[in-house]
């Protein structure tokens, strides 16, 4: 088979394109890859001096939602890794609601609502969280702004039990004279 000068053998340019189609796929496999293990490493932010965060929460006129959980619970890690940490992360939701956790089984030091010292363990056990996950919508004044939502209810649901939370919230936050 010969060609003409400059020009490439068919079974040549037949490899090439098959090359490029795997380069394009290697992108895409490395970008999925790095995309995936996101999540992993991401956080939701620690409640740490909650009349703070309520005094921010005032001026944005936004809820501040707590989730209350435990390290060693699965639901908890469900909730967090599929629900609260997209939720913090989506550019639509970050100007909507402020999201904390409470660790209820750790005695890591924080300040309740009124500035108060206290610790994530004795700030659950004052609102009688017993089981979790439970996420409780505040208002700026430390109220809750939405009944609690409590366990890892229907995950066909969940995000939308949550949504409505903070749609409740955002309501209280909003309306005249808050």
């Amino acid at each position: 088979m010969t060609t003409a000068p400059g020009e490439c053998p068919a079974e040549l340019r037949i490899i090439l394109i098959i090359l490029s189609i795997f380069k394009g796929l290697g992108c895409l496999i490395v970008a999925w890859a790095l995309l995936g293990a996101a999540p992993a490493t991401a956080q939701l932010q620690p409640a740490d001096d909650l009349a703070r965060i309520t005094a921010e929460a005032r001026a944005r006129r936004v809820p501040v939602l707590v989730a209350f959980m435990q390290k060693s619970c699965p639901y908890c890690t469900v909730a967090r890794r599929d629900y609260l940490i997209p939720l913090q992360s989506d550019p639509q939701w970050q100007g909507r609601v402020l999201i904390r956790e409470i660790e209820v089984d750790r005695g890591m030091r924080m300040r309740d609502f009124s500035g108060k010292a206290t610790t994530h363990r004795a700030f659950a056990r004052s609102l009688g969280v017993r089981r979790v996950p439970t996420l409780i919508i505040f208002d700026a004044d430390g109220k809750p702004a939405a009944p609690p939502i409590t366990g890892l209810l229907s995950a066909d649901f969940y995000g939308l039990y949550i949504e409505q939370a903070v749609e409740a919230g955002l309501v209280k936050m909003r309306s005249p004279g808050s």
